[in-house]
């Protein structure tokens, strides 16, 4: 039974290096490719893995939510810029 990289993709993760998790991902289903090959893939294995599936699945969609609020409030800002005009700057003024 091959060692699958199970804690350093939740690292990953949790971290936000989505890549690196992807690549560490990319082990992991070699690897239990070769378990299912070789007949050492256990269910409790599977277990295992779908749980971390699961895991990354929800913090993936959370943070696609917060990075896509960001960016609505980014184009919110940007159209409200659009609508309010500029402020001119005056040579002189006044106070009363």
């Amino acid at each position: 039974m091959s060692q699958l990289p199970l804690e350093s993709i939740r690292q990953a993760v949790s971290s936000g290096e989505f890549g690196r998790a992807q690549l560490l991902w990319a082990e992991c289903s070699a690897a239990l490719a070769e378990d299912l090959s070789t007949g050492c893939l256990t269910e409790a294995r599977l277990s295992e893995v779908r749980e971390l599936v699961e895991w990354s699945r929800m913090v993936v969609l959370c943070e696609r939510a917060h990075l896509q609020r960001r960016l609505n409030n980014l184009h919110a800002a940007r159209e409200y810029e659009m609508l309010v005009p500029a402020r001119r700057h005056r040579l002189v003024s006044a106070s009363f």
